[in-house]
């Protein structure tokens, strides 16, 4: 028994290739056609040897899933490790994966310009840098390429991304930054390390609203450890993060060092997986007491739903005490509009044209920034308007329970205390383009975010109303090698997590400035602004240009004044 035992795990780790892999008889085969890409725009002066896989029996009216593959050309050799085409036209026989179009790309090279000279691999750049430049030079110009031979399916989960090594990561990270166009993904030996930042990807995976994403990933316990990292402990971190956040994943990790043998050994297994009928998501790990995670925040299941869509340029996100939800619509030159808990909507000031910030009063009034008029004011329950600042560029404001005035000043990168009619000071001057604002619960720290920096800032609110303690104690997200600024509008819930509205989404932190993770914007453009409002103040909106979403969250905001 302990003989046989030995002999199954010697074969198992001889990775040998099955019958999936060979030519089998009365399968038909598909057509590969190989061509050469010389005119890229998002990789310039590259060249690259591509191969275009079609199944069988092509029907010129269907719509197909994609399957793309990196390092294509010992995918798609009929005597290498993964023999791609071959796998392909099995399993599409035995109706195990649908009939799929294929796409196999090298890796680009710039050619040397003069005789003797060395060309220059771009492989590493294209592939191990975690933002979304591989993913567009797919969209823009390998998929229309593909689109002149069949029709693709427009679904993203029916759209794959394959590949090892550098490969790997660069399969990952085509889906991660465009989901909209590619959900599932097979990694092998991922380089999920230090070469060009892709460390970044487990924590992300943590602290990242869970992606539509479908993950296979392989990897060898014998695997590189080197000046970028030890691959094996890099590959169980994402599996760790991607169980954490309760992603569809499946990880096998084999004993093999860095090479395709276990991949390409186990590929048709992994394509049944990847193509296997949906099955319920895994629950995302339960944020821990003191240990704020989004999973204690976001509802399973309740996602953005979009509540105004007829904006020009919508900003000035407030609430009232009952959950009435208010905004400005800078662009339509409209006025003031207000949203009740049941959704109706009506105008509130259509004459208050330019507002760019607010929030409500002790006193019951709506404090604004009217920015086209260079103003600060405030508006009673009959719409009569006071004064209580001019010459102001202000962009934001929050008002506390004394009724003291806080305001950005953006252009003066200052911070400006109103505390009466007439009556200011400046409390805080230098942070590059000071935004947003929010108090805490208690009142007692203001934070302001920076659209032009690496943070948002937190002070301490002195007796007088001064700012104290100031520190910029909010870090903004790391998006890939570089760090997202542009923080904008801001908010607070009762708990004391802090929201920063930012390009790709939400960012919220806890209490002490910790970064907790994103909530992922509900469209394509930037997240300008947010407040919690509606309901028992428990939904959270999110402004984007002249669209306005909300979604139920677990958390309840306040008004600071009250």
């Amino acid at each position: 028994m302990l003989i046989s035992l030995a002999l199954l795990l010697l074969c198992a780790d001889d990775y040998a290739l099955g019958p999936d892999h060979q030519e089998q008889a009365g399968v038909p085969k598909g057509q590969v056609e190989a061509f050469t890409w010389k005119d890229s725009k998002v990789y310039p002066g590259t060249e690259r040897q591509c191969w275009i896989y079609l199944p069988a029996n092509l029907d010129a009216a269907r719509e197909y899933p994609v399957i793309v593959f990196q390092d294509g050309g010992g995918v798609v050799n009929a005597k290498g490790q993964f023999r791609g085409p071959i796998v392909l036209d099995n399993l599409i026989h035995k109706g195990e994966i649908p009939p799929m179009l294929g796409l196999f790309i090298n890796p680009g090279n710039v050619a040397p310009a003069t005789p003797g000279a060395k060309g220059r691999s771009t492989r590493s750049y294209e592939y191990d840098t975690p933002d979304g430049l591989y993913a567009k030079f797919l969209i823009d110009e390998m998929l229309p390429e593909l689109a002149k031979h069949a029709r693709i399916s427009p679904k993203p989960e029916d759209r794959a991304v394959v590949g090892i090594s550098s490969g790997g990561i660069c399969a990952f990270s085509a889906a991660w930054f465009r989901p909209d166009a590619f959900r599932k993904v097979i990694t092998g030996i991922g380089s999920f390390t230090n070469i060009r930042g892709g460390v970044w990807f487990p924590a992300a995976v943590r602290k990242t609203e869970r992606k539509p994403l479908r993950v296979f990933l392989q990897e060898g316990e014998k695997d590189l450890d080197n000046v970028h990292g030890n691959w094996p402990l890099a590959n169980h971190d994402l599996v760790a993060a991607l169980a954490f956040a309760g992603y569809d994943h499946k990880a096998v990790f084999g004993t093999d060092g860095h090479g395709g043998k276990h991949l390409g050994a186990i590929l048709p297994d992994a394509l049944r997986w990847l193509w296997r009928k949906d099955e319920a998501l895994p629950e995302p790990v339960a944020e821990t007491k003191g240990d704020l995670a989004l999973s204690g925040l976001l509802l399973p299941g309740r996602d953005w739903e979009m509540v105004v869509e007829d904006g020009k340029f919508v900003d000035a996100p407030c609430s009232d005490a009952e959950g009435n939800f208010y905004y400005s619509d800078l662009g339509a030159g409209t006025g003031l509009h207000k949203i009740a808990p049941d959704g109706t909507r009506s105008v509130f000031h259509a004459k208050a044209v330019g507002i760019s910030g607010m929030k409500f009063g002790p006193d019951g009034r709506l404090y604004a920034c009217h920015n086209r008029e260079k103003r600060v004011i405030a508006i009673d329950a009959k719409g009569d308007v006071e004064v209580l600042l001019t010459d102001i560029g202000c962009n934001d404001l929050v008002v506390s329970r004394q009724g003291l005035v806080y305001v950005t000043e953006t252009g003066k990168k200052q911070v400006v205390l109103i505390e009466k009619a007439g009556k200011s000071r400046v409390v805080d001057v230098g942070i590059n383009a000071p935004n947003g604002l929010a108090l805490s619960p208690d009142g007692g720290t203001l934070a302001v975010s920076d659209y032009a920096g690496a943070a948002a800032w937190a002070f301490r609110v002195e007796a007088d109303g001064a700012l104290g303690g100031r520190m910029p104690v909010f870090p903004y997200r790391d998006f890939g090698p570089t760090v997202e600024g542009r923080g904008d509008g801001m908010a607070c819930d009762t708990t004391g997590r802090w929201y920063v509205s930012s390009q790709t989404g939400i960012q919220v932190f806890d209490p002490n400035g910790r970064p907790i993770g994103l909530v992922l914007a509900p469209g394509a453009a930037a997240v300008t602004s947010c407040a919690l409002s509606g309901k028992d103040l428990g939904w959270l909106y999110a402004l984007s240009q002249g669209r306005i979403w909300r979604r139920p969250v677990n958390a309840r905001g306040f008004v600071a004044a009250k």
